[in-house]
């Protein structure tokens, strides 16, 4: 089990550098972008700016809330001190992947599709290994933020899995549906490409699977000896 863990994410890697490198990228964008307005349709639309975006955003921050308030109430009542440990990894580790995404988005010179001359933006078209021309401003788009509010949720993987849950997989689904739905609703908006969204999936993944080492080394080498099951 614990090889897939840690090989599929480099594929995955792999994916988002070929979308980028290859035009995959840029022809995704197209769809949604109008070029005979020189305009993206949906950048205002309800359903992606205020469902998904917006209202994305304040459901990740309530379920913070609501999680940080489960933790409190195990330091304060013996009969849950039990929990204490498994939620304070949830905590860590779905804080670990936005913050290496944030951390990283004040670094990159790669910008949003809306703001990139193929789509008749200001900005030059940038990928990953490209060299960057003196004088731009930092991206700040790359990877993608918002998608990774929802693949942070792959840490319910985990916590299922050491809580013994037998459905340990619909938190691997919660995961992959939070941060699809995230992350799609920004490449309609014109907010993101394909391989930023990859990109931010494989950094989530990685801290819910290593902060997961942290918190239970046996547990997680226990995961590559071939008695665990998916």
């Amino acid at each position: 089990m614990g090889l897939w863990m840690t090989v599929l994410p480099l594929f995955i890697i792999v994916s988002a550098i070929v979308c980028e490198y290859s035009g995959l990228d840029i022809w995704w964008e197209s769809f949604f972008f109008n070029e005979s307005t020189h305009s993206w349709p949906f950048r205002d639309h309800w359903l992606f700016e205020q469902v998904l975006h917006e209202g994305g955003r304040l459901f990740n921050i309530f379920a913070a809330g609501l999680w940080l308030l489960g933790f409190i109430t195990t330091l304060l009542h013996k009969p849950f001190r039990k929990y204490r440990k498994p939620m304070l990894y949830f905590l860590v580790a779905a804080a670990a992947g936005p913050i290496i995404v944030g951390a990283l988005k004040q670094a990159t010179h790669i910008y949003t599709p809306w703001d990139i001359l193929p789509f008749y933006g200001s900005l030059p078209y940038i990928r990953l290994f490209d060299l960057v021309p003196n004088g731009l401003p930092i991206g700040q788009a790359f990877p993608a933020g918002h998608a990774s509010g929802g693949y942070t949720f792959f840490s319910l993987y985990f916590l299922m899995h050491q809580l013994g849950a037998s459905d340990k997989k619909l938190g691997l689904a919660a995961g992959l549906f939070l941060g699809g739905a995230y992350g799609l609703g920004q490449q309609v908006r014109g907010a993101h490409f394909p391989s930023h969204d990859l990109f931010s999936m494989v950094i989530c993944w990685y801290a819910a699977f290593y902060v997961y080492y942290l918190f239970y080394p046996k547990q997680w080498r226990g995961l590559f000896n071939g008695s665990q099951h998916f």
